[in-house]
């Protein structure tokens, strides 16, 4: 029963909603595809990516929260990370803050995550 309400959210995910589908999974969860990233980026075009800014609204230092990026593998992979991690880092959030990993899911996609204090 439990496979039919995954495979029920997944489609509803892929055909219905155009939001990132990681929200459906986790609240503090998103994924910013390779095609979505700027060539050129500025703080202007970094914030209108939706997730950065939803990872920035949901970000609480306070709360020691920890921002979780996850990176393709390879050369590249890490580059991206490290570059979404110097923008995170600019617009406030404190570098020890970041975890940059590899092990993102697939080679088009950087996933960040907020993970609470255990």
């Amino acid at each position: 029963m439990n496979l039919l309400w995954l495979g029920l959210i997944l489609a509803l995910c892929l055909t219905v909603i155009p939001v990132n589908c990681a929200s459906a999974f986790g609240e503090n969860q998103e994924v910013i595809l390779l095609d979505e990233w700027p060539e050129i980026q500025t703080s202007i075009n970094i914030l209108e990516l939706p997730q950065i800014r939803e990872i920035l609204r949901n970000f609480d230092e306070s709360q020691k929260h920890i921002i979780e990026i996850r990176f393709p593998g390879g050369a590249e992979g890490r580059l991206w990370g490290e570059s979404v991690a110097e923008w995170l880092t600019a617009f406030g959030v404190p570098r020890n803050h970041l975890n940059v990993l590899p092990g993102s899911g697939a080679a088009d996609r950087i996933v960040l995550e907020i993970l609470q204090p255990r």
